[in-house]
């Protein structure tokens, strides 16, 4: 009888037009549940799932169309060129949907479980309740994500069409973002506890890629994912009180009620599956196609390196993550030669390579370098040796070991560091911020050492090839937690330049915490650029007269689908704009320095 309900139901949801019915097979242990009428709930979580690793992961899609090209150049950490479209009208991809519409799919699925859930022996229920909590948590945490850009979003009506039938349902109406994140406060609190008394099934563990079927894990993520969405809503707009009310509940109550992700042991990741085929089997940081989208950012080095950008990294002083996210650059932009024990002597009357320099630099670009000047360096194309890149074979990029971290350690602790120093909660500010930058530090020397390849293993004489291999891999022995205490202790109130934060103890837990993030987590800083307005940059103008985006954008327009199919659209058609301040964001949108929007209006 229940497998006969599954396969009743699996197939009512492939008439009404699930994409994942047209989808290729995954692997045997991760197989589609729309193609196989034996299926429990356990592989139709796995299924469901599935549609959020676009979120997560560095599927194509996600970090190519949407980090790089999109969110990356709006919180200014990969040195993009400041070109005609600078700051990129993308809705090709949002289309696509990565992650937007792909929530869609996620809620209408989990819908679809639930339906199979009520129809159940009441025996067996209590053990496969738990297939409906790990969705729901993934599923409140990727909508307070794509909240964070767009404002409302259709949500508690998507997939009602497979529980009525009704193409009248197949146009869900657009939900109140404020009414929606305290759905999601308070839901993500009640799955915390749920967790903490559900069983589960043998085989949950092995569908559950996520968490290895760890309950504790689950908990640990639910409550990591409310405090990043309270956090969120807490410093502006109507529900600042609410957030900082979870804020203080999860901070101040004790860890076996409320765990967290506080260490790197914690860190709960979307697990390569190394299948041939499986659409878990995902390379590291894919997307730097375009040699542009490679380039270093200057807000980077220039807050990782005291020489700051374009100059020779010291290992004493400056910061030990800079040579694991950059290669080297030369002095003078000219082509690198191939003899890499010295740099040559340009004074050397005759000599072949005359003028021409070995790496030896950290040099970027960023939205604060003007297009004559980002393009006198970047053209002809041997001069791209005038800006460090993205490592080529680093502790992100083509590592097949890379776990696709859902909240990172660091984050948390740097979200503690903030509550304290803000008194939403009562805790030590410096010792939080001090073990957030501990964490950053030791994940990425720790993703370093495990990478899958290295430069060593490039061949060819290009310029990428090259390139690549102008790096600085450093001794990470050196690195003891005595010397990251003690450099830590110094960021607290100066910067690798022995320079000052402006905005004091505040702008240097949020400095820290986007220097943590890297470029991997765009999203996630522009959301604390536009929420405080720190770390402070500069972003020029785009190079265009009439672009359609001439400044960083405050929000993102909806996918062009919603407007073409959405009958519910004009809902929300009159902020469909760039320039629009969304409720929990810098009131007057002054969140950078530079020309900005005129008069961009507070949203709803």
């Amino acid at each position: 009888m229940r497998k006969f309900i599954i396969s009743t139901l699996m197939s009512l949801s492939c008439i009404i037009a699930f994409n994942s019915c047209s989808e290729d097979l995954f692997d045997e242990k991760y197989a589609d549940p729309s193609k196989t009428s034996d299926v429990g709930l356990d592989k139709l979580m796995t299924g469901t799932l599935l549609k959020s690793k676009d979120w997560v992961m560095s599927t194509y899609g996600r970090f190519f169309g949407w980090e790089i090209q999109n969110l990356c150049k709006q919180a200014n950490t990969i040195g993009f060129t400041p070109d005609n479209g600078t700051y990129y009208n993308i809705e090709g991809y949002t289309d696509g949907l990565p992650p937007y519409g792909n929530l869609a799919q996620l809620i209408a699925e989990y819908k679809l479980m639930r339906s199979i859930y009520n129809l159940l022996p009441e025996a067996d229920k209590k053990e496969n309740e738990v297939c409906l909590l790990a969705v729901e948590t993934i599923m409140y945490g990727m909508a307070a994500y794509i909240m964070s850009g767009f404002g409302d979003i259709p949500f508690d009506e998507v997939g009602k069409v497979t529980e009525t039938g009704s193409v009248a349902d197949a146009h869900p109406h657009y939900q109140d973002d404020k009414e929606l994140f305290k759905k999601i406060l308070d839901r993500l609190g009640e799955l915390n506890i749920a967790f903490k008394d559900a069983q589960k099934s043998a085989s949950f563990g092995v569908q559950d890629f996520i968490c290895n079927g760890d309950l504790s894990a689950w908990r640990r993520l639910a409550n990591s994912l409310r405090l990043r969405a309270a956090l969120l809503v807490s410093t502006n707009g109507p529900l600042t009180s609410e957030g900082q009310k979870v804020i203080k509940e999860i901070l101040e109550g004790d860890r076996n009620t409320y765990p967290l992700i506080e260490t790197n042991e914690d860190q709960v990741c979307y697990k390569q599956v190394k299948i041939s085929g499986s659409e878990l089997d995902i390379n590291g940081g894919s997307g730097f196609d375009w040699v542009n989208l490679k380039t270093a950012s200057t807000e980077i080095i220039n807050r990782m390196q005291k020489a700051g950008d374009g100059g020779v990294w010291n290992p004493d002083i400056d910061d030990p993550r800079l040579p694991i996210f950059f290669c080297l650059a030369t002095k003078n932009g000219e082509f690198p030669v191939n003899n890499t024990s010295e740099e040559v002597d340009s004074t050397a009357t005759g000599h072949p390579e005359k003028g021409k320099a070995m790496p030896t630099v950290f040099r970027g670009a960023s939205a604060n370098m003007s297009y004559s000047t980002f393009w006198k360096y970047f053209t002809p194309s041997d001069n791209r040796a005038y800006f460090s890149r993205i490592r080529e074979y680093g502790f992100f990029r083509n590592n097949r070991n890379w776990d696709n971290p859902v909240v990172t350690a660091a984050e948390i602790q740097f979200i503690k560091a903030e509550a304290y120093k803000k008194g939403w909660a009562s805790g030590d500010a410096k010792q939080a911020f001090k073990e957030g930058i501990k964490q950053s530090i030791k994940f990425y020397m720790n993703y370093h050492k495990e990478r899958s390849h290295t430069e060593a293993e490039i061949t060819g004489n290009d310029r990428a090839s090259n390139h690549a291999r102008a790096v600085i891999d450093p001794n990470l022995d050196r690195y003891t937690d005595a010397w990251i205490d003690a450099f830590a202790e110094a960021r607290w109130t100066k910067r690798v330049d022995e320079s000052s934060y402006a905005g004091g103890e505040l702008e240097a837990i949020l400095e820290q915490k986007w220097l943590s993030f890297g470029y991997e987590y765009a999203g996630e800083q522009w959301n604390d650029l536009r929420r405080t307005g720190y770390p402070r940059m500069y972003y020029q103008r785009d190079n265009d007269p009439a672009a359609e985006i001439p400044y960083p954008r405050n929000r993102h327009k909806y996918p062009g689908s919603d407007r073409d199919y959405n009958m519910n659209f004009t809902q929300v058609v009159g902020n469909d704009n760039y320039s629009g301040i969304l409720f929990w964001a810098i009131p007057d949108g002054n969140w950078h320095d530079g020309p900005k929007w005129d008069n961009p209006q507070k949203q709803d």
